[in-house]
């Protein structure tokens, strides 16, 4: 993420459009629905399907099949496998586009395209507090949660399958997640592949790519591999991307033990979106459809276009050993070791300090004495081009046990993490710079850190009929904030900081954080088609490090004083959130309408009560920060409908829907009290839908439609008029058709892919500090992959 976002964007945690009555209301349709259910189920309970292989394998590999028997805990399962067709190609998209076919869940990209810096939420709740997995493994930053889709280059070509689960509760000793996980695995499958791949498309998109798959050497090793090059002009003004990508994975299975090693990352470079447009005066939103003005991508100071030298670059490369040792028919023994670096920068416009242009930069005369340079004392120095760079580290082990026994299922993992970071600044260019100014001199710099020691304990018990669940996730980690490159302060500064006289100082502080997260669940079976289950689980999640301290914009740090109004660093004004999460529901699987229809689905009723939710207060600090503090109570609650159909052994479709509130019930500590009560978090559509149809009329041929409807949702607080994100809909389409043995090669495969068949001119997403996103109106992409 940008700096200057993170500091100057409100959390996506907030909307509404569609509001429930109340409490009442949603537990009597949440009642009729299962009686509904109940109905359809007793008199139909002794229709039994046919047994058909075909029909297993639909169901049981196809897309989004409940997985439970995977899960330690009652945590529904949807997989999306990548082994069969799939609804929405994968050649150039981001995981968030794979995942719109999931219930509860909608998304939106920078770029206006399905590439880049693109963002999921599910039920409303943004990218920070979903955990995001890659073989297990978490990708969320230890600093401040994001997720960086763009800094993992063509992960959806290279992925297996995704697990998605839009439950807060834990499954192995995956990282604390407030709205649910997703998991990209990226398993080797020992089939023989030599084959390139080129794609065209509208914004000047290409794709180029080789892959390899050596299939079985030996009746025991795989080697497979892939190389690609993605680029694109974008749909917004300078939103380019040129991504290359590789990946490596060797494995040797045993009859007893399997290794896989994997190496991957690529450099990626592309142009700065991380703003959006605004409507005018009396909230004219004309230019939400105007061709033109809507691709508009401003700088942070929205008087003018970004300037070509405003782009980013990354590098994160990944290295993974991950082992599977079965003991004895009992017990299997699961290891992951894995190191991460990233390293990057953003070069953006600095024009934005004026008029303390000297002051911020730290170019002034103390400074210029202490690093030996001439200070100045301007309020704008011209054209400023600021580097906002970092360098991380992470080092981790992922060990899990298993013992598995007719009736019982009991499990012991942990997570030993080790992250460090190097964050600096550096004003890059400007119009006037001091004389003998170092080249690489750093206007801030600090490092920061978190350690990781947590284990996850779980027990379940199973029967034909029933399957209890209980777990516990224990969490040990530090927070560490040190080494900041020293500033001064003159005498009103350092009586705002609490510091007895001027002169250089300083931050350095540990934040230990420990928590008990418990969950537990029952399902139960009530014939062979009909199954009810509850669950229940408590969460809890410490905040980002910048809410602590936000050094890179010099805020005051986010704790309580002393005596002698200096800082308290054992005692946070800011405090970790607390969730308690109850689902209760009932679905249908597996059951056969009729000789040609086999249908499986689900209702599910969630109540998510937030304690200490972290928002933004509407108020800044003296350097224009926002002020986050911890909301004393936000509820959550809805329903979700999930259903899919099986026609014919070559037609699926997928129906979801989701209706939900979301309220600030009290947040003592916002700017205007009175009027944020009995508002939406910023980010929170009320309505949620999504529907999809596969189809494989003839061998070597598919064809997909799907669409989405995403209500109304806000990009304040305040729920005002000007920061409402209107209503949308969209619809996607996809054909392929692959000819095998032809012309000598093993196969030929064309795909096509429409995006927003209608032409629908939308914003998906608005935030008050960054404004609205605008979504690219119809526009394609052809790809053909030969193999040789």
């Amino acid at each position: 993420m940008h700096p200057f976002q993170a500091c100057h964007s409100e959390r996506s945690e907030e909307s509404h459009a569609f509001r429930l009555t109340g409490m009442s209301r949603f537990f009597a349709s949440f009642g009729i629905t299962v009686l509904l259910c109940f109905i359809t189920s007793t008199a139909s309970a002794q229709r039994t399907p046919q047994d058909s292989s075909a029909w297993k394998k639909r169901i049981d590999s196809i897309i989004a099949s409940r997985d439970d028997s995977t899960a330690i805990m009652r945590c529904p399962i949807i997989t999306i496998d990548s082994t069969v067709h799939h609804p929405i190609p994968v050649d150039y998209i981001e995981v968030t586009k794979i995942l719109t076919t999931a219930p509860s869940v909608y998304t939106h990209s920078q770029s206006g395209l399905d590439i880049g810096h693109s963002f999921v939420n599910i039920r409303g709740f943004d990218q920070s507090r979903i955990t995001f997995l890659l073989n297990g493994i978490s990708q969320n930053d230890p600093e401040d949660h994001s997720m960086n889709w763009t800094t993992i280059p063509d992960l959806v070509a290279n992925m297996y399958q995704v697990e998605f689960q839009n439950v807060p509760c834990a499954n192995f000793n995956a990282p604390p997640s407030m709205a649910g996980w997703v998991n990209v695995r990226t398993d080797v499958v020992a089939k023989q592949d030599f084959s390139i791949i080129a794609g065209y498309g509208d914004y000047n998109t290409s794709k180029l790519g080789a892959n390899f798959n050596s299939g079985l050497i030996g009746g025991k090793y795989i080697i497979d591999a892939s190389l690609s090059q993605l680029k694109s002009d974008g749909y917004r003004d300078a939103s380019f991307i040129d991504e290359k990508s590789y990946r490596l994975s060797l494995v040797r299975l045993d009859s007893d033990f399997t290794l896989q090693l994997n190496f991957y990352g690529g450099p990626i470079k592309d142009g700065l979106n991380y703003y959006g447009i605004f409507p005018g005066d009396n909230n004219d939103r004309s230019n939400f459809t105007d061709p033109v003005l809507r691709k508009i991508n401003w700088s942070e100071t929205f008087l003018y276009e970004r300037r070509a030298p405003e782009y980013e670059e990354f590098l994160q490369p990944h290295y993974e050993a991950i082992t599977s040792w079965n003991i004895n028919r009992q017990t299997t023994f699961y290891n992951t070791l894995f190191y991460i670096q990233g390293d990057g920068f953003s070069d953006y416009d600095g024009t934005w300090v004026a008029p303390h242009a000297s002051d911020y930069f730290r170019l002034t005369s103390v400074y210029g004495f202490r690093y030996n340079f001439t200070g100045i004392n301007d309020t704008s120095l011209g054209n400023e081009l600021i580097r906002s760079a970092v360098s991380e580290h992470q080092f981790g082990w992922l060990p899990r046990i298993e013992y598995q026994s007719d009736h019982q299922l009991f499990s012991v993992s942990g997570e030993f993490r080790i992250h460090r970071s190097d964050h600096w600044g550096q004003l890059l260019s400007a119009e006037r710079l001091p004389v003998g100014l170092p080249d690489n001199y750093h206007f801030y710099e600090y490092n920061g850190g978190k350690d990781i020691i947590s284990g996850f304990i779980s027990e379940q018990y199973f029967t034909d009929k029933l399957k209890a669940s209980a777990g516990v996730h224990l969490i040990d980690q530090d927070y560490r904030f040190f080494n900041e490159k020293p500033f001064f302060l003159d005498s009103a500064a350092a009586a705002l900081r609490g510091v007895p006289q001027t002169g250089w100082t300083s931050y350095q502080f540990t934040v230990p954080l420990f928590f008990v997260n418990p969950q537990a669940g029952l399902d139960i079976d009530f014939n062979d088609f009909w199954k009810g289950f509850i669950s229940a689980a408590s969460t809890t999640r410490e905040p980002e490090l910048r809410d602590y301290y936000n050094a890179e914009f010099f805020s005051l740090p986010n704790f309580n004083r002393n005596a002698n109004g200096s800082f308290n660093f054992s005692d946070p004004k800011i405090k970790p959130e607390h969730l308690f999460d109850l689902e209760i529901g009932t679905g249908i699987s597996k059951y056969l309408l009729d000789d040609e229809v086999l249908f499986g689905g689900s209702i599910t009723a969630y109540y998510m009560p937030f304690t200490e939710e972290l928002l933004q207060t509407g108020r800044v600090d003296q350097f224009g920060s926002p002020i986050i503090a911890n909301a004393e109570k936000v509820d959550h609650y809805g329903i979700e409908l999930n259903s899919q159909f099986f026609i014919s052994n070559s037609v699926m479709v997928k129906l979801n829907f989701t209706a939900s509130h979301n309220e600030i019930k009290e947040f003592s500590q916002y700017s205007d009290t009175v009027n944020v009560m009995g508002k939406e978090p910023v980010g929170f559509p009320s309505i949620i839908a999504g529907a999809s149809i596969f189809l494989m009329p003839v061998s070597g041929f598919t064809f997909s439609l799907t669409g989405r409807y995403i209500g109304a949702m806000y990009g304040d607080l305040t729920n005002s008029d000007l920061f409402r994100n209107d209503p949308y809909g969209v619809i996607d389409g996809m054909f392929a058709y692959r000819e095998k043995n032809i012309l000598g090669l093993q196969y030929v495969e064309v795909r096509v892919q429409i995006d927003n068949i209608l032409n629908t001119f939308y914003t998906s997403y608005v935030e008050s500090g960054t404004g609205f996103f605008v979504a690219a109106p119809r526009h394609g992409f052809a790809t053909i992959q030969i193999g040789l």
